[in-house]
């Protein structure tokens, strides 16, 4: 399936290409999903906040990241919830499902971080990774499973014996995803020094996950690194 679908963001208009069937294999494409010039702008929003210490950035290590990670909430983020609510719509369309917005994320990785395969949790039954932008502009994959996941809350170095896809993301490309139902990582290394990624989730509001709508964080800072906070700088 390839669908163009013709989005208008901020009066600039722009034809976003749908590749797969999301309905039957749980996950899809979003080639063009944001203009590389508007990706860069929202990641340059952001790094000026974040380099002025206005939103409070966490450094998160969990079993599922083999280093500690940059994080931004929604929640701390107004243009981060601005733009998960904006994007309901049009996300919606491509699921079939009326949707309503659960949470949202910004995380900066370094350079050979990798994302250990997994399920996500109930708040991400539609899930989407957009990419913002690489220091180096070196794609860096993202891979799906093709099958349905256990939903143990179990977690691996690599999918074993199950079939799965590899897709190379440009700035401003997404994959639109069933996330508590297929299980998906980054199993190659970073080939950046770093790459940035927002991550936005929904809920089906006529679903078994509706109460996990509207979710909030506390809020919490673990501030800058000094070294992330030099390569902001550079930009």
């Amino acid at each position: 399936m390839h669908e163009a679908i013709l989005l208008d963001v901020a009066g600039v208009r722009t034809a976003m290409k749908v590749h797969g069937d999301y309905d039957h294999n749980g996950y899809a494409h979003l080639e063009g999903l944001l203009l590389p010039q508007l990706a860069q702008t929202l990641l340059d929003h952001l790094w000026r906040d974040l380099r002025d210490d206005k939103l409070p950035l966490s450094f998160r290590q969990n079993a599922l990241l083999t280093r500690p990670a940059a994080e931004l909430h929604s929640s701390n983020s107004p243009a981060i919830t601005a733009f998960l609510w904006g994007l309901t719509p049009m996300i919606g369309h491509v699921t079939g499902c009326e949707l309503l917005p659960s949470y949202a994320y910004f995380r900066l990785y370094q350079k050979n971080d990798r994302l250990r395969v997994h399920a996500d949790r109930a708040a991400c039954e539609h899930s989407v990774s957009l990419t913002l932008g690489y220091s180096d502009a070196l794609p860096w994959s993202f891979e799906i499973g093709h099958d349905q996941a256990a939903g143990d809350g179990s977690y691996a170095e690599d999918f074993g014996s199950e079939s799965f896809s590899t897709i190379a993301m440009k700035p401003g490309d997404a994959m639109l995803y069933q996330g508590i139902d297929r299980r998906h990582g980054r199993l190659s290394l970073n080939p950046n020094k770093w790459s940035a990624h927002l991550f936005l989730h929904w809920v089906d509001r006529n679903g078994r996950y509706s109460a996990h709508a509207f979710e909030r964080w506390p809020e919490e800072s673990d501030g800058l690194e000094d070294g992330l906070r030099d390569q902001f700088a550079r930009v």
